[in-house]
């Protein structure tokens, strides 16, 4: 019984040791808020929120910072914010965009017709008139030789330019709009009998070009996250857009071209026949680089 008593007196003891330390751990923990000069709350409590204990806490009010910590924790917050709460620097972000493209075509052929009374060979010939020709003509005999030797070469370099502050985002988009008309059949009933009618309506499609980007400076180094886009309208094809489009961080030094990615698309189209042979090469070569500069 009295081993019982003991054991019930030092059990009571420790929750109330434990309750007693508790209370003067919350004792130590103070209140305070802190207004911010330059930063933004949100931007900074993920960076502060490691350096604080599990009892602590930290939460935005009006953009400022309200701190339940230790006196240590604080002293610590306090000297992070002294060099991140600082005045964002500006900077000028360039994104260049190129395509290239060229093309060749190499076509020979022989036509015509030769032979005698008794036997005669003719080979027809392309409909096309373009090329060198050359025809040989003895009597009935009559050759023609036609060559197409072509190359053609293009190219597309878009470049712009915007200025932001480190550690917010900027955007920037310039384009047009061509009209593209549809044809649309209705069938309607009119009088018991199904009539037939056409509607013609306009509507506008854009093409545009432009970037969305966030930077993040640490010294020399820039981090981008980027989302740059260029579209062009398809001259082969009515109301059509070729779309090039990329996604991703970056990161490199200031006032350096760095690489976003880049496209390159080969074709080739080869044929023989009797007389002639037909060969067609084209390249297509997109990249995409970005460039950030510190301005004053």
């Amino acid at each position: 019984m009295a081993m019982h008593s003991l054991s019930l007196r030092l059990t009571r003891f420790a929750l109330l040791l434990a309750f007693l330390l508790a209370g003067a751990a919350l004792a130590q923990t103070t209140v305070e808020v802190i207004p911010l000069k330059y930063r933004k709350a949100d931007q900074l409590i993920p960076l502060l929120k490691p350096l604080l204990g599990r009892e602590a806490s930290i939460s935005n009010f009006q953009n400022q910072l309200v701190i339940r910590a230790t006196p240590a924790e604080l002293a610590q917050v306090k000297r992070v914010l002294a060099g991140i709460d600082t005045q964002p620097r500006r900077l000028l972000i360039t994104v260049r965009q190129d395509a290239d493209v060229s093309g060749s075509r190499r076509e020979a052929e022989v036509s015509g017709s030769i032979g005698n009374n008794n036997a005669r060979m003719t080979v027809p010939g392309s409909s096309s008139r373009e090329g060198g020709n050359v025809v040989l003509r003895e009597g009935d005999d009559r050759l023609r030789a036609r060559v197409v030797d072509s190359s053609q070469a293009g190219g597309e370099r878009t470049a712009q330019t915007v200025q932001v502050l480190e550690g917010y985002s900027a955007f920037i988009r310039a384009g047009e709009s061509q009209p593209v008309r549809n044809r649309q059949v209705l069938r309607t009933m009119v009088n018991g009998q199904w009539v037939d009618r056409v509607v013609e309506t306009t509507d506008y499609r854009e093409a545009t070009t432009g970037f969305n980007v966030r930077p993040h400076l640490q010294g020399e180094m820039v981090t981008l996250d980027i989302d740059p886009q260029r579209e062009s309208f398809d001259e082969q094809r009515r109301g059509a857009v070729n779309v090039q489009r990329v996604s991703t961080t970056v990161s490199g030094r200031l006032g350096e071209w760095m690489d976003l990615g880049g496209i390159t698309e080969e074709r080739s189209n080869d044929s023989s026949g009797i007389l002639g042979t037909r060969s067609v090469r084209s390249s297509d070569r997109r990249g995409v680089q970005v460039k950030v500069e510190l301005l004053p």
